[in-house]
């Protein structure tokens, strides 16, 4: 057997039994045909889950503050050419105009609360965005035809990002350092990218689809953003730093095995607990059981399909980090599938039940090293989960069942990130 035969089964260490075993049981499961009494859930509590601490940023560089600056200054610059009240002949494109000049203030003059750099650099991108589609449509209302500016410009940000692009190095210290300093660049190039294709023309009479116009200027200028900092963020990471290698064909190997490794373990999973997370006729609708199995059936498809992605594109430091966490995500469907094979999930959620879930969830995010940046930026969808969930309590629309399912696997998530980050750190040794 090769060694990464030996290193995958060791990650998949319990599948053949625990899974095998859920299989074989599922005969003897107490299930109805969907005649189960649900009783009603719980209210949501408001105090559920705690601000969640995130471990240090996985970037291996300090983010420069004049990047979030030059984005903040650009935005302002946008705004203050739009009148807050603007006089146009139109009425309600005047006022729908000032309304979005008015948010899209807001959003440049909030201090982004991310809690990792990156994201905060992330969140002034799309003030800017916003601010530039705002002046796009109000010069657009006034008469001002931007179209052949703009296919200049687009023409002139494509160009700049295939510069970029092309004199990625890929230098860094090790093959895990060089996949947490260019996955970021790789994601920002790619956003370029999307921006960069016209889905939204800019119309021939701006005058009569001013709001169309905005938005076509806007995905430009989020491009040139995105380029701007995906250039700035790789020369922090160079900075002065010395004994910089190039780790490109070491970074190629290592995705192109763990990408490898990712559908094999998927496969691996499906075959040992099949499809179906219900056994045999049981419905399970209305359900914490329903509502995970719906979860990391979803999760799981699109992050192995990210891996793919990644490395069809050539970005194999994303890949690298895609799979690491394709691999969490799929032992995180396996442990589910398990527990709902095991009658576990039925019971509708109580306070008692919700609480339970969040501190599994917490304990299980906190037991993870942050100060692995490997493995801070593997644990981060688990961090989100509890994120989402905080967010949707105090919107007001928490669900019970959701909520538990969300807290669930994150729990489930978590505890499949050390793991995962020894799999993927032989990779890269």
């Amino acid at each position: 057997m090769t060694e990464e035969g030996e290193s995958r089964r060791r990650f998949l260490a319990g599948v053949a039994t625990a899974g095998a075993a859920a299989v074989a049981g599922c005969s003897g499961l107490p299930f109805t045909g969907g005649e189960t009494e649900r009783r009603e859930a719980a209210a949501v509590p408001t105090d559920l889950v705690d601000a969640t601490e995130w471990p240090s940023a996985p970037f291996p560089a300090t983010v420069p503050d004049a990047l979030a600056a030059a984005h903040v200054s650009r935005a302002r610059d946008l705004l203050d050419a739009v009148p807050a009240e603007p006089s146009l002949p139109n009425a309600a494109v005047a006022a729908a105009i000032a309304d979005d000049r008015a948010r899209a203030v807001e959003r440049v003059d909030a201090e982004p609360t991310d809690p990792w750099p990156t994201e905060s650099l992330a969140a002034r991108r799309r003030a800017r965005g916003t601010a530039a589609t705002v002046r796009g449509a109000h010069r657009a209302a006034t008469g001002v035809d931007d179209g052949a500016a703009l296919t200049a410009r687009r023409r002139a940000v494509r160009e700049d990002r295939a510069t970029i692009a092309a004199d990625l190095e890929y230098r860094a210290e090790a093959t895990a350092a060089a996949a947490l300093a260019y996955e970021p660049v790789e994601s920002l190039l790619a956003a370029c990218a999307r921006h960069l294709v016209p889905t939204v023309r800019y119309p021939d009479d701006p005058v009569a689809a001013p709001f169309r116009a905005g938005d076509a200027v806007g995905d430009v200028e989020r491009a040139r953003a995105a380029a701007t900092d995906a250039a700035g963020l790789r020369d922090a990471f160079h900075g002065d730093r010395e004994g910089l290698g190039p780790r490109w064909a070491s970074l190629v190997a290592a995705a192109d095995v763990l990408d490898g490794s990712v559908r094999r373990t998927r496969a691996e999973v499906r075959r040992r607990t099949g499809d179906e997370a219900a056994p045999g006729d049981e419905d399970l609708s209305g359900t914490v059981a329903q509502e995970l199995a719906v979860a990391t059936d979803r999760r799981t498809e699109s992050a192995v399909r990210d891996v793919e992605r990644a490395s069809d594109n050539g970005n194999y430091a994303t890949a690298v980090i895609e799979a690491g966490t394709a691999l969490a995500t799929v032992e995180a469907r396996r442990r589910a599938v398990e527990a709902i094979r095991d009658g576990r999930h039925r019971e509708p959620p109580s306070e008692s039940s919700l609480r339970s879930a969040a501190e599994r969830a917490r304990e299980a995010v906190a037991a993870v090293d942050g100060g692995d940046p490997l493995a801070a930026r593997f644990v981060r969808p688990a961090l989100a989960s509890l994120e989402r969930v905080a967010d949707e309590i105090d919107a007001g629309y928490a669900a019970p069942r959701r909520t538990q399912a969300e807290l669930t696997y994150a729990a489930l998530y978590a505890r499949a990130v050390p793991p995962a980050t020894a799999f993927v750190r032989e990779r890269l040794a």
